[in-house]
């Protein structure tokens, strides 16, 4: 079987969860006999080889514009689409592609995320396009991914439509070296952890105001970037704690380093499903303050303590802060949990089953 997949920044992994999710899967579906093309963007990727990890990489323009990168990649990639092709999509933003893939006759596997439209990022035209896109995505004839039970309660609920839930899934870090600690000057176990884009709606702002409120002299690590969010980033810089690092983007080696010897990590993201950075922690042994979500439960269960606002968060951090043990007792209650419920190799099977569905029907 051939699968393609569209409507991400491409790979390597380089961004978020969905790039992740398609590295990890797609290079699955290689190793088990199946060819594999992933549509990538030439805005994101200065170097451009044709095959990564076994899979075949096809780079094509898109409009370098906040609301319109995403769709316009994605509506170039669905007009080369091989024929008899699986298609795995993932971004609800990218539902007019999708329509126009089934109009010709074909369906895809869509993934739908979360919520995209509640994301302070957007203005109001944005959240309008991305509501329109939510409900177009549950009149499709394509199978609808949801990567979590509180995301398919939600498709259920609101519009009646039913999905499929395919969580994402984790592996423990491979790398646990210190080098890039030194070059951040950072002791191992000795500074709190946030990773993700830095866009008001994963709350990095909330995580440095309770690291100021707990007047903790621990250092706090800000893994992450995002492009059209200069003032945002600013803001954060202007008001961030003493001590504070922030590394941009890091990603493989680095990452799994920074990931290794945290003492806590933080989720701070109000908006979204099965956050993939969230399993990478458990999968590192981290002990983790996430937010209280009900995805955020369904993920984490009793192995985590949970948060709603900045002053609570605060006080959580103090109380971890000093308890060597506790945090000791819930990284390893995650990364159990994470080995137990999210593996890769489940999500791939997964998915080329819904593959091979997509073209029987």
């Amino acid at each position: 079987m051939h699968v393609a997949f569209i409507g991400t920044r491409g790979v390597p992994a380089s961004y978020s969860g969905f790039e992740t999710c398609v590295e990890q899967v797609g290079r699955r579906m290689v190793e088990r006999g199946h060819e594999v093309t992933v549509y990538c963007r030439t805005t994101h990727y200065r170097e451009r080889p044709p095959e990564y990890l076994g899979m075949q990489l096809r780079y094509l323009p898109a409009i370098p514009q906040k609301h319109l990168e995403t769709i316009s990649h994605t509506t170039a990639s669905a007009l080369r689409l091989p024929k008899q092709s699986a298609i795995v999509c993932m971004g609800v933003g990218n539902a007019p592609a999708v329509r126009a893939i089934e109009v010709g006759g074909r369906r895809t596997v869509f993934n739908v995320d979360g919520a995209d439209w509640q994301r302070d990022k957007w203005g109001a035209l944005a959240r309008w396009y991305l509501r329109t896109c939510e409900s177009m995505a549950a009149r499709s004839r394509s199978i609808v991914v949801a990567d979590a039970e509180a995301v398919h309660d939600y498709y259920q609920n609101v519009y009646g439509r039913d999905t499929v839930v395919v969580p994402y899934g984790a592996d423990a870090p491979a790398d646990r070296g210190t080098d890039v600690l030194q070059r951040f000057r950072l002791e191992p176990g000795c500074y709190f952890l946030f990773v993700g884009r830095l866009v008001p709606e994963n709350g990095a702002h909330e995580l440095l105001d309770a690291v100021r409120l707990s007047s903790l002299d621990v250092p706090v690590v800000v893994v992450g970037d995002a492009t059209y969010a200069e003032e945002y980033k600013a803001q954060l810089k202007a008001a961030s704690p003493p001590g504070a690092v922030f590394t941009g983007y890091q990603f493989g080696a680095s990452y799994q380093q920074l990931s290794s010897h945290a003492a806590v990590f933080v989720l701070a993201a109000s908006v979204g499903g099965t956050h993939a950075v969230l399993l990478e922690q458990m999968a590192a042994g981290n002990a983790i303050l996430a937010r209280d979500t009900a995805s955020n439960r369904e993920v984490l269960g009793d192995a985590g303590i949970y948060w709603n606002t900045v002053p609570e968060l605060a006080a959580l951090m103090k109380q971890l802060w000093s308890d060597a043990e506790r945090r000791k007792h819930l990284g390893e209650a995650a990364r159990r949990r994470v080995e137990e419920r999210y593996s890769w190799e489940k999500v791939t099977s997964q998915y080329l089953e819904l593959c091979e569905r997509s073209l029987a029907q």
